[in-house]
């Protein structure tokens, strides 16, 4: 026996033509309205937009115009659309089995599960569906391949208005056309790279060789007197170098510009994974791995002038893999979770991501960040702002192996696919890649660069 709410009415259904009766005035070109954060305009604290395309009032049909100047036609349209809509709600509320019964709980655990543990600043973000095909601009202004023996073996780095490209022994710089600028030999068989502001850093993985770089100029040569792993340069020209450390479980070295080592520390229990200096302050913040229980994170952030950290932030049941200062915040990414920690040692934004699990991940200068997640096999990405807030968030319609962001352009790939624009935006650039893809990274706010094995493309839009 059903209810008697599944059923519609008479009544019910006269109702719906008197109220249509009554409301004729009804206009058909008014601008959807959308939430913005605390009132700011889309081009204020963070850029990505979302621009809907106005309903079109009217379609031509030789006699008049459907839904603009017949009134009568406008009544029965509308009094059968209303009663379409009444019934489909009703089935859709009614019905628990079958394809709906599967569309509404998929529906309940994905939003649930993605949005229940995003911090944001009170904006309603609608959840946007991926932007058709047909819409993307498919168009380039040109696109360049240049031959690059093992290129998927080698690292790159944004650098002004083009990239560094380094291998074994040798770095190229490439303006953003595909134009070879300058090239020079290097000391470092196994390059770890870092770009910012006009310094070039070379580290070798595995090794203790440092170098520093103005352009294609050395400006330092040092040896570290531990195994380097990993290492970061500041826009000033400060270096710290994560190392191994005998007797220790790792450490940090930091040189000025100069080449001179002006901070040294070494950790006695816990592991050193991941380590960053802030331009502006000059502090530094270490992230350190404890697993003999849990996986349990602690950021330690240092005074270069002092020898003891000043500040402890335990970060349980993550793993902070790396971490990259923008200004005074300190961006921690982990396995389930981003923390934005200042160096006053203030929690500025911490996402958790239990739910869900994070799959690929990107920063740009100013600290908006790309996530990639994958949500029971359903995969997204989402930006969020420097101060962690989540601005905008996309369904994929595929898996996603590399994403880069810069202001207000993000870069992925979909197979073999390449899009580059805004975020649910309809004047993204979809573009098809000759070959298997290896790496994508973004050089200016109209080009990018895709990685082939044995070549680079370089792409403007």
């Amino acid at each position: 026996m059903k209810n008697d709410d599944d059923f519609i009415t008479e009544d019910a259904i006269n109702d719906l033509i008197q109220y249509s009766e009554d409301d004729d005035d009804t206009e058909l070109d008014e601008e959807p309205e959308y939430a913005q954060s605390g009132g700011k305009s889309a081009d204020e604290e963070y850029p990505i937009e979302f621009k809907p395309k106005k309903p079109t009032r009217a379609y031509d049909n030789g006699g008049g115009y459907y839904g603009g100047s017949k009134k009568k036609n406008s009544k029965i349209g509308a009094v059968i659309c209303i009663i379409a809509a009444v019934i489909a709600i009703a089935v859709f509320i009614g019905v628990d089995s079958g394809i709906i019964g599967n569309y509404k709980s998929n529906f309940a655990n994905n939003f649930s599960k993605v949005f229940s543990n995003f911090k944001s600043d009170g904006t309603q973000i609608p959840e946007q569906t991926p932007v058709p095909d047909a819409y993307y601009n498919t168009a380039v202004e040109s696109g360049v391949t240049v031959s690059f023996e093992s290129a998927g073996e080698t690292e790159y780095a944004p650098y002004k208005d083009g990239i560094i490209c380094v291998q074994m022994n040798h770095m190229s710089y490439f303006d953003e056309s595909g134009a070879l600028v300058w090239e020079t030999d290097t000391a470092i068989v196994d390059p770890i790279l870092k770009a910012e502001g006009g310094y070039i850093m070379l580290a070798e993985n595995g090794g203790n060789k440092i170098c520093l770089y103005n352009d294609r100029k050395l400006v330092y040569d040092v040896d570290d007197p531990d195994i380097i792993m990993s290492a970061n340069v500041s826009e000033n020209g400060d270096v710290v170098a994560v190392a191994s450390k005998a007797s220790y479980k790792g450490g940090i070295s930091v040189y000025n510009r100069t080449g001179a080592q002006i901070f040294s520390w070494a950790s006695g229990s816990d592991s050193v994974i991941s380590a960053d200096i802030s331009a502006s302050s000059r502090r530094v913040a270490v992230s350190l791995l404890n697993t003999d229980t849990a996986a349990k994170t602690t950021i330690q952030l240092f005074d270069i002038n002092e020898t003891e950290s000043y500040e402890k932030i335990d970060v349980d049941n993550t793993v902070i893999f790396n971490i990259e200062f923008t200004d005074n915040i300190a961006n921690c990414f982990g396995d389930n979770r981003i923390l934005g920690i200042s160096t006053s040692g203030k929690i500025v934004y911490d996402n958790t991501f239990s739910a869900v699990q994070l799959t690929h991940s990107a920063i740009d200068e100013n600290g908006n960040k790309l996530l990639a997640f994958d949500d029971a096999n359903i995969p997204m990405i989402s930006i969020y702002n420097k101060k962690g807030v989540l601005k905008e968030s996309a369904e994929l319609m595929g898996v996603t192996n590399f994403v880069d962001i810069n202001g207000k352009k993000i870069l992925y790939n979909i197979d073999r696919d390449v899009y580059f624009g805004k975020i649910n935006s309809d004047d993204a650039t979809k573009y098809s890649a000759a070959m298997d893809i290896k790496n994508l990274i973004i050089i200016s706010e109209n080009s990018f660069v895709i990685v082939y094995s044995n070549s680079i493309e370089f792409v403007t839009v």
